[in-house]
C-alpha cells in the first residue's frame, strides 16, 4: 500500500518540480503511466489487507481466499476490463 502512495504521489510532485506546474503533454503522459500502474498494484494491496481480516473473522483461508479473488476480479474486470470494452466500442463507431 505504502508504494502505491509512492505512485499516486509522484505525478503531482513531478508536475510542481519538473514542469513548474506547466500542463504539459510530458507530464499527462508520465501521470497517465503512475496512475495505471497504481491501478494494477492497489487492488493487490487491499484484496491483500482483505484477505486477512477475513481469514481472521471467519479462521477460514478457503473462505478468505476465494473472497479476495472475487473482490480482485470485480478490480480489475471494472478497471481494465470494463473500460477496454468501451475503449473498443468507442473506437468502432
Amino acid at each position: 500500500m505504502a508504494f502505491n502512495v509512492i505512485l499516486l504521489m509522484t505525478p503531482a510532485a513531478y508536475h510542481r518540480i519538473v514542469e513548474e506546474g506547466e500542463n504539459t503533454q510530458r507530464f499527462h503522459d508520465i501521470a497517465s503511466r503512475f496512475l495505471i500502474a497504481a491501478m494494477v498494484t492497489l487492488p493487490l494491496g487491499i484484496c491483500g489487507d482483505l484477505y486477512v481480516v477475513v481469514q481472521k473473522v471467519t479462521h477460514s483461508i478457503a473462505i478468505a481466499l476465494i473472497f479476495s479473488i472475487i473482490v480482485l476480479s470485480v478490480f480489475y474486470g471494472l478497471w481494465f476490463g470494463f473500460t477496454l470494452y468501451r475503449r473498443k466500442q468507442i473506437s468502432e463507431d
